[in-house]
């Protein structure tokens, strides 16, 4: 169905991008990501049966499906139906499909389905138990059925807002964009999320979102699309490339703009024009000036992310968002253990494929500013599966605890998700100092934590669940990571050494690659480029030199 093949070619276009350009080491993961998308796809896709095949010989039945709450409301979400006499999922004709065979519905919808035993399973966003009902319309021309979506968290109670900060559609109709952006966030449970400006030549005559972003600065589409229970805000994907997917200087979001930074998309390996002679710096400055939170892309995806870290120009780190390059220790660990402050962030690039997202707190009504205000401060967790909760008796998600001298903090901690995640991690300056292991309760797992935490020397905690624990409903690996809280211990913030100096190293390989694939107009021009990455290198070496 035209639903099934939209979703199905924009994962097939980005492994076309991701292979056409020359792949990192770091692109990898992300290539491997993609192709098990599809081939996971493509193995929900064969196991899958046609409705009108199927009633050919039973007869059809009209299905009228509405989900609701334990209190009998009205609500979006996911569901997937089973054929139980073969075992196949229905394709769920006019429906948006999703992953392996799930389908984004709104609170009601209506269906041609063969006359036989089904099952249905349905799910809200990441707080509601999975819910089975199986019906059986053998004799039956018309039915209804109620589903009651159980949830085991309320995240809204709690004052938790989900966002994604990076989403692009392509491949679609202006009228098909705009029905996914209605139905697919709200299903999901997402109040927040950002569409992106992108860049690329010739691929951009498909990017469908860059239409609703650019037609919404002062009103527009966006302004249209949050009149309903998901807030839509701008965004830009400032970015560089060597060829068409290598790695560049890096990708960047800039967020909530007042107007487009221009050049969106920097040099000749994207735009098929100009050359290499303008740092993503630039842009950040400009983005800054209008008050834009800046976000970078891809966990450590790009050659000028350190700079500009250092620099102090960066909100927030994404990661997971639109692929697993790497893991934490890539880019958060080693900028936490070098004394700066990295929010967590993410979301999903292209497509809402599985439930990747950041939650933060916000009082009152939601609005842009509020939340990117509390993502700036660091009080944020990243997930697609469990809830997380850390505090102590000092502070929480985004604090800085100041100790006198080593002492012992409480650390209480909380886990709780649809899918099994494993376990719950204490992780203290990138090492796991405590777990504990989830457990089943009903519906979901759950798994909680006391715990005095020697504090010996100064440096941040948080919690995560395990890497490698199971997969999401939409075929997503698990992950879960708070921002850390922050320790000084006597007035000193951490710095590990050893780590700046293989940053430092990192560094010097970035400015030969650049030598080696930039094309610059002038000598002045690449110098510019240059002395973005040498500047980095001074500033390390005088942080070394300082904590001696």
């Amino acid at each position: 169905m035209q639903s099934q093949r939209v979703l199905l070619k924009s994962v097939v276009l980005v492994l076309m991008f991701l292979s056409g350009g020359d792949l990192t080491a770091h692109d990898q993961s992300r290539l491997a990501f993609v192709r098990a998308l599809v081939l996971a796809q493509a193995k929900a896709d064969a196991q899958a049966e046609d409705p009108v095949q199927a009633g050919k010989t039973t007869g059809m039945c009209t299905l009228t499906i509405e989900i609701a709450d334990d209190f009998a409301t009205p609500m979006p979400g996911l569901i997937r139906l089973t054929n139980l006499a073969s075992g196949k999922a229905l394709k769920l004709n006019g429906e948006i499909h999703r992953a392996l065979n799930w389908y984004a519905v709104e609170q009601k919808i209506t269906l041609e389905v063969p006359r036989t035993k089904l099952k249905i399973e349905a799910i809200r966003g990441l707080q509601t138990e999975l819910t089975i009902e199986n019906i059986d319309l053998t004799d039956q021309a018309t039915a209804t059925v109620k589903v009651m979506l159980r949830e085991f968290y309320d995240a809204a109670a709690r004052g938790l807002m989900a966002g994604n900060t990076h989403l692009h559609l392509n491949k679609m109709t202006l009228e098909e964009a705009d029905r996914y952006l209605r139905v697919v966030p709200p299903a999901d449970d997402l109040k927040l999320v950002f569409l992106s400006v992108l860049r690329r030549i010739p691929d951009e005559r498909d990017y469908i979102s860059n239409l609703f972003v650019m037609n919404s600065f002062g009103g527009g589409d966006l302004q249209r699309l949050s009149q309903g229970s998901v807030l839509f805000a701008n965004g830009e994907e400032h970015r560089h490339n060597f060829g068409r997917g290598g790695e560049g200087y890096g990708h960047v979001m800039l967020l909530d703009l007042q107007k487009l930074i221009r050049p969106v998309s920097i040099g000749p390996g994207i735009m098929r024009a100009g050359t290499d002679g303008m740092t993503l710096r630039r842009g950040i400055l400009r983005a800054r000036d209008d008050d834009a939170t800046v976000i970078w892309c891809h966990n450590s995806f790009g050659l000028e992310d350190i700079p500009n870290w250092l620099a102090g120009l960066v909100h927030a780190q994404n990661i997971f968002d639109g692929g697993n390059r790497g893991g934490y220790d890539a880019s958060y660990y080693r900028y936490l253990n070098i004394g700066l402050k990295v929010p967590f962030s993410s979301g999903t690039d292209w497509m809402i494929f599985d439930f990747s997202r950041v939650y933060v707190p916000v009082d009152g009504e939601l609005s842009t500013k509020k939340w990117l205000g509390e993502l700036r401060a660091g009080r944020s967790y990243i997930t697609n599966g469990p809830f997380l909760e850390l505090e102590t008796e000092r502070g929480g998600l985004g604090d800085t605890l100041s100790l006198t001298a080593p002492n012992f903090v409480t650390v209480v901690g909380r886990g709780i998700g649809r899918r099994n995640f494993g376990a719950l991690e204490l992780v203290y300056n990138g090492k796991v100092v405590h777990r504990v292991p989830a457990r089943q309760e009903g519906g979901y797992y759950f798994a909680d934590m006391r715990h005095g935490l020697e504090v010996r020397e100064p440096g941040w905690f948080a919690l995560r669940i395990p890497s490698g624990v199971g997969k999401t409903e939409l075929d997503g690996d698990l992950f879960a990571h708070t921002s850390p809280i922050y320790v000084t211990v006597g007035g000193k913030s951490v710095f590990h050494q050893d780590v700046a100096e293989g940053l430092i190293d990192e560094i010097e390989q970035g400015i030969e690659t650049i030598k080696e694939k930039g094309l610059f107009g002038t000598a002045a021009a690449r110098d510019e480029v240059l002395q973005v990455h040498r500047d980095a290198v001074t500033d390390l070496k005088q942080r070394i030199k300082q904590a001696k």
